[in-house]
């Protein structure tokens, strides 16, 4: 659906304000440009909590450069996580870490603690990246990816290759109404239902609202639970069992 097509089904299917006035004012209770809002409410949290949006092939989202010596890496601000990261001409993964792993790792020569002495990496190609550290170090709220080693100077201008979960890139403006939904098409409607909820949760339902706020709200969460399932099943992979491949320890 278009953004129009989206703007007529809310205004005159689900909250019916509509009027057949021949001259005069409008009467409509909500502009085009607050509904518009409501929408992109509605989209951007059903992406956010369904996860319905991947995305691997838009480069301005999906490549980062990476650059000597630097370690942080801001990522677009529509991305909501990072799924796998790929190091330039790699046909496989680099692995997903977390601060914990890399930073609380001891050397033998340093199980006996001395504050005189510290650990710093070499300098190499990544072999681990992270994103936990989003929240303490990106601007904006941007999720952050951290690489591990910091990269030296034969990684300088080399490409990682991600891929994401995020929200749409969707201009919500009456200057973009022929934009097409980035929701799958089965759940385009289920979006209005958010919207329908912002737009009467503080309406009076005696007043004339068709359908209660609060109904609009539970077709919409039901919705991102059904959303849920069906992406579990789009995502099934059969259990691989690994033995002693974790050290001295053993992963399932």
């Amino acid at each position: 659906m278009t953004l129009q097509e989206e703007l007529d089904e809310l205004r005159k299917n689900i909250l019916r304000d509509q009027s057949d006035l021949i001259s005069g004012n409008p009467d409509t209770l909500w502009s085009d440009e607050t509904l518009l809002r409501y929408i992109k409410d509605g989209e951007r949290r059903f992406a956010r909590q369904a996860l319905c949006i991947r995305d691997g092939v838009t480069p301005a989202i999906t490549h980062i450069k990476i650059h000597t010596g630097i370690t942080n890496y801001p990522l677009h601000k529509s991305v909501i996580a990072v799924l796998s990261a790929r190091y330039d001409t790699d046909t496989f993964d680099i692995q997903r870490s977390g601060h914990s792993l890399v930073k609380q790792f001891t050397p033998p020569e340093f199980l006996t603690y001395d504050p005189s002495t510290g650990f710093n990496p070499q300098p190499g190609r990544p072999i681990a990246f992270y994103t936990d550290e989003t929240l303490v170090l990106a601007p904006n709220k941007q999720v952050m990816l951290t690489v591990y080693p910091p990269p030296s100077s034969v990684e300088e201008g080399k490409i990682l290759y991600l891929r994401t979960i995020r929200y749409p890139l969707t201009d919500y403006s009456m200057d973009n109404l022929d934009a097409e939904s980035e929701i799958p098409d089965d759940y385009q409607l289920d979006c209005l239902e958010w919207a329908a909820y912002r737009a009467l949760r503080h309406f009076d339902a005696e007043a004339g609202a068709p359908i209660p706020a609060d109904k609009h709200k539970d077709a919409f969460d039901l919705a991102i639970v059904n959303a849920r399932k069906e992406l579990k099943r789009t995502l099934f992979a059969s259990i691989s069992l690994r033995y002693g491949t974790n050290g001295f320890s053993y992963t399932i």
